[in-house]
């Protein structure tokens, strides 16, 4: 059985420095372990191959052919599907001969794998046979009236952090299947560990879904958590089931087999490590760890920076709004203009610029992996967003005219650098609230983004700078302002900020409904 096991394999062992490692293969490379744990010498140094039949998913088997150098025989060596493979023996190897396999036999047997499978073992059939010598081996001579050698069962540990992940994708809303060709029973144990099976969850097999109309696919694979057993062709049914019913279709996948599926997914991932070429070549992205909380990670990164460009682009059309509508008003009720053109250039360069780009080393909202996904026809800017910035804007130029009428009659110099002032601070307060897009105290903490407080200081400093001091009072037209003078200005702006803080608790409420 080990012989089996050891020759039928395309893995090697390295061995460097006292140390092991796998080259291929982990199934075989396990197999090729267990031959040295049995402490057999020589290896392929007896044995010459000279036929191979490659694993097939269809079959979910492969076989080897090597020549006894000592005996000058040609045995073929062959492992798969325990289910499958069992069906193409007739004999057992046991006690050092070969008899018939009973019907007793193949129950034991049968006993034996669902037992191994109920631990979370992945299980392969081992066989083998005497064949003649050829200069070509056919599947359907090779791989019949096989002589049955044993079962071998490996655990494959689930990754570290692989149940955290499957946990964040509940959390996220998103559904995560499993798609193999394993035995169900041996997924369905691995996938309690992990958290991915629950009571009531369904589990197809690959000649269940072969069986069903699609139409019946598509009204049970909501429900339906491991898909067994599974042809890689199928994988293509799967993801025009599920994207039928309205989702969004990320398949991972590495053979090529699976190029049709991962092509016709909305995100087609190709494992990095495993993948063959042309798994690589259609798909949209390559998972370079083969790690599924890689995965994870990259969709928490996305939403992260969704949630940065709604934040920045909320942010710059509220002041801008602002801006627009101060200048618009002054304009409708006959005032001479607020604002001069420098200091307009001067707001929209340095004022929203620096600390908009502080907003983009903002670190995530703590419930980006708690929300629903959302629609993917949704605007970046829906209609109640357009209606608070709307809101914000004309709240912020409001305050502008009311601080801009008080000294528009008796000092027009004074009266433009209160009101320039005013639209500086209504942003400063701006970009503040604008760090969340739901209520949250987090934002609050300055210090919690050094390059944002940064922003805020150096636009506070070029402020001061503009208002007080002479030279730069000539070039933008202004003057300096009172103490008293300043209090207003920054109780009129803070309005601003009480506004856009409200808001979110609208948007909470709204999102909700």
């Amino acid at each position: 059985m080990l012989r089996v096991g050891y020759l039928c394999s395309n893995a090697k062992l390295a061995h460097d420095d006292g140390k092991y490692e796998i080259i291929g293969d982990p199934t075989e490379g396990s197999l090729i372990v267990l031959w040295e744990k049995g402490k057999f010498a020589g290896g392929y140094d007896n044995f010459s191959l000279i036929g191979e039949i490659p694993f097939d998913s269809e079959r979910k088997r492969m076989s080897k052919i090597f020549e006894n150098k000592t005996s000058k025989k040609a045995q073929a060596y062959v492992k798969g599907a325990p289910d499958i493979l069992l069906g193409l023996c007739d004999r057992i190897y046991e006690n050092g001969s070969v008899r018939k396999l009973t019907k007793k036999d193949k129950e034991k047997i049968n006993s034996i794998n669902f037992s191994f499978a109920e631990q979370s073992l992945r299980v392969l059939a081992l066989a083998y046979k005497d064949v003649p010598k050829s200069a070509k081996y056919d599947v359907n001579e090779v791989e019949k009236n096989l002589i049955f050698a044993g079962l071998a069962g490996m655990f494959d540990a689930p990754r570290e952090g692989i149940k955290e992940a499957i946990s964040q994708c509940n959390d996220a809303r998103i559904k995560v299947m499993i798609i193999t060709g394993d035995h169900a029973i041996t997924t369905k144990a691995v996938a309690k560990q992990i958290g991915l099976f629950n009571e009531g969850d369904l589990i197809l097999s690959g000649d269940e879904i072969e069986n069903i109309s699609d139409e019946k696919l598509e009204s049970i694979i909501d429900n339906v958590s491991i898909v067994a057993r599974a042809l890689p062709i199928q994988k293509l049914r799967i993801v025009n089931a599920l994207q039928k019913n309205g989702h969004i279709v990320a398949m991972t996948g590495d053979g090529v087999n699976d190029a049709p599926a991962l092509k016709k997914a909305d995100i087609g991932i190709a494992m990095g490590i495993t993948g063959t070429s042309v798994a690589k070549e259609v798909s949209d992205a390559i998972l370079v760890d083969d790690n599924f909380a890689t995965i994870v990670n990259a969709v928490k990164e996305g939403r992260d920076i969704y949630d940065k460009m709604i934040k920045s682009a909320r942010y710059l059309l509220s002041c801008n709004s602002g801006e627009i509508m101060s200048v618009f008003l002054a304009i409708m009720l006959n005032f001479p203009l607020p604002l001069l053109p420098l200091q307009l250039l001067l707001m929209n360069i340095l004022t929203d610029d620096f600390p908009a780009l502080g907003l983009g080393s903002d670190p995530g909202d703590e419930n980006i992996m708690k929300r629903h996904p959302r629609q993917p026809k949704e605007k970046p800017i829906s209609a109640k967003m357009f209606i608070l910035i709307f809101m914000f804007g004309l709240i912020m130029s409001i305050g502008t005219l009311f601080v801009f009428m008080q000294y528009k009659d008796i000092d027009l110099k004074k009266a433009r650098t209160a009101a320039f002032t005013t639209l500086v601070v209504f942003q400063l307060f701006a970009v503040i609230s604008s760090r969340s897009i739901y209520p949250s105290l987090k934002h609050l903490n300055p210090l919690s983004n050094r390059m944002l407080l940064g922003a805020l200081l150096l636009s506070l400093l070029i402020q001061i700078l503009v208002v007080y001091w002479e030279p730069l009072q000539y070039i933008f037209g202004t003057s300096s302002l009172l103490p008293g003078e300043l209090a207003m200005i920054f109780i009129i702006s803070s309005m601003g900020f009480v506004v856009m803080e409200s808001s979110k608790f609208l948007i909470k409420w709204m999102d909700r409904s």
